[in-house]
């Protein structure tokens, strides 16, 4: 366990002892059932084309596909007093051994204010898909492309050339380059909604406007549990809903996120700070009668190292999307969303070349809700791409979730 998730369980345990001695304990059953918390959720998607049919457009970093997968969570809150409480998610896919997907102590310096402090392996601050903590929450079975899909570059590994990165183009679900790990392995996302950061986080709402500040281990694309690089990352967001039916979202993120293991062999000066990841987002939620619409853009850039004459080369990314859901009667809805993910151009010796290939994906489908806790999705899923050996997939897939 790292450093920060002991300081988050030291600041549980500090500040409830205070409470614990001020008044008498009550009866162990008692107190569990004023204090504890539990939810859990598990999940079940199939598709009709694998992940290596399918060109690997839904693939993730725990290299599994996101909609052929087995997911089941338990999450749990115990409150020490009104000021503090321990947050936890313990998460496992495909049977694998289970994870503490999110572990923080939540203080609350004054009741009366609504001032939260996050520490540990705490909610994502940047974008808001990523804050979305059920797979309920997501109208589809497919994850938007910004907040999965897998790029080529990488933080262990960076190529000697931009020919040798563009020789990479779509395959970042196995990716390689010269210098760094020589291993294969899954290049970044844009940013990963399915791996929370550590490090601490504060929250502030004031009608109709809340805003959040981290400073965190790792990136928005590479999450991390323990620090990899000597550098933060810092992030903030706001979010306004002057209305009910409407909110409007803004984020930013900046920290490095090339790998200790690649230091010594960085050209310049500059080390491992001076390549950055670097996004901005912005987001609405549009809400009214039957209808659902959610709008999402992320420009992000990399500031890759190169070694052929420049000393930084950045690779700019921009992801958006377009979410739409409609209720047809109670319990059943039909939903879509369209989005892009586009890459800016390098120069390679063959002229200007997109770094990597652009992707479009639309994705149609719907949900039925059987009983109040079980819900049904099915949907249909059509990518292309830009480069790659397979530049086209449609499939199907089918989804059941239950929770308590």
């Amino acid at each position: 366990m790292s450093r920060l998730l002991r300081l988050a369980a030291w600041a549980a345990m500090a500040a409830a002892a205070p409470c614990a001695a001020q008044e008498a304990s009550p009866p162990r059953g008692n107190w569990f059932q004023e204090h504890v918390r539990l939810a859990g959720e598990a999940s079940a998607s199939m598709s009709t084309t694998e992940a290596s049919a399918e060109g690997w457009f839904n693939y993730s970093d725990y290299e599994n596909s996101t909609v052929r997968s087995l997911r089941l969570s338990l999450v749990g809150e115990v409150t020490f007093s009104e000021r503090v409480a321990l947050i936890t998610e313990v998460r496992t896919l495909q049977f694998e051994r289970p994870e503490a997907y999110a572990l923080y102590v939540r203080i609350r310096p004054w009741v009366s204010q609504a001032l939260d402090i996050h520490v540990g392996r705490i909610p994502p601050t940047f974008g808001s898909f990523p804050r979305r903590l059920y797979v309920a929450d997501n109208p589809l079975i497919g994850m938007p492309l910004a907040f999965q899909y897998l790029t080529s570059n990488r933080a262990d590994a960076v190529p000697a050339s931009a020919d040798e990165l563009v020789s990479m183009r779509a395959r970042g679900w196995r990716s390689d380059f010269s210098i760094g790990n020589p291993t294969e392995g899954p290049g970044l996302p844009i940013a990963n909604a399915l791996r929370w950061d550590s490090g601490l986080q504060v929250r502030w709402q004031r009608d109709p406007v809340t805003v959040y500040g981290a400073v965190t281990q790792g990136t928005i694309g590479d999450p991390r549990l323990s620090d990899d690089n000597g550098g933060p990352q810092l992030s903030a967001r706001v979010v306004v809903a002057p209305h009910p039916i409407i909110a409007l979202g803004a984020s930013v993120a900046d920290g490095p996120y090339l790998a200790r293991g690649l230091a010594a062999q960085l050209p310049g000066p500059g080390g491992l700070r001076s390549h950055r990841q670097q996004a901005v987002g912005g987001d609405v939620e549009l809400s009214r009668d039957r209808w659902l619409v959610r709008g999402e853009v992320v420009w992000n850039r990399w500031n890759q190292p190169a070694f052929d004459g420049a000393s930084v080369r950045d690779l700019d990314a921009l992801g958006s999307m377009l979410e739409m859901k409609y209720r047809l009667w109670p319990g059943l809805y039909a939903a879509g969303r369209v989005e892009r993910l586009g890459f800016s151009d390098v120069a390679t010796t063959l002229g200007p070349r997109a770094w990597d290939a652009p992707v479009t994906r639309l994705e149609v489908g719907g949900g039925w809700a059987v009983r109040r806790q079980l819900l049904l999705k099915a949907v249909w899923q059509r990518n292309r791409r830009e480069g790659g050996r397979v530049r086209a997939s449609d499939l199907g897939a089918v989804q059941v979730v239950t929770w308590f």
